[in-house]
């Protein structure tokens, strides 16, 4: 049997993000499933663009502030201590809005943990 502890603040941030992200499956060596730590300062987004994923599932699980979430149907508001699921082929943007008063803090997890599949979304394409 194989354990870990993992602290995300010990680990370096992924460059060329928006906000800071801190990649933790594979320090923690996990392979079936993908695990980030993301802190969004007001106005930052925590993906690079409006997205969904072909075959990963995905849930935030929101550990400070209240996350927002831009989809085709409307904009949903993840307050402290909720989780917000997303199906594959779901269209989404997470983000803090500039207007927020404090950072925010989350926990994605998704699986499969499958690179390169998220697909751009564009609203005003449909």
């Amino acid at each position: 049997m194989d354990y870990s502890v993992v602290d995300p603040d010990e680990l370096e941030p992924t460059e060329d993000r928006a906000c800071d992200l801190r990649r933790v499956s594979e320090p923690a060596g996990l392979e079936n499933v993908a695990i980030n730590r993301f802190r969004a300062e007001p106005g930052e987004q925590l993906p690079l663009a409006y997205h969904y994923h072909e075959q990963q599932e995905e849930a935030f699980i929101v550990l400070s502030g209240t996350l927002h979430v831009e989809t085709p149907g409307g904009e949903f508001e993840v307050p402290e201590g909720s989780i917000f699921a997303v199906q594959p082929e779901a269209p989404q943007r997470a983000y803090n809005p500039a207007d927020a008063e404090t950072a925010i803090e989350v926990v994605a997890i998704g699986a499969p943990p499958v690179s390169g599949d998220a697909v751009a979304y564009e609203p005003d394409a449909e």
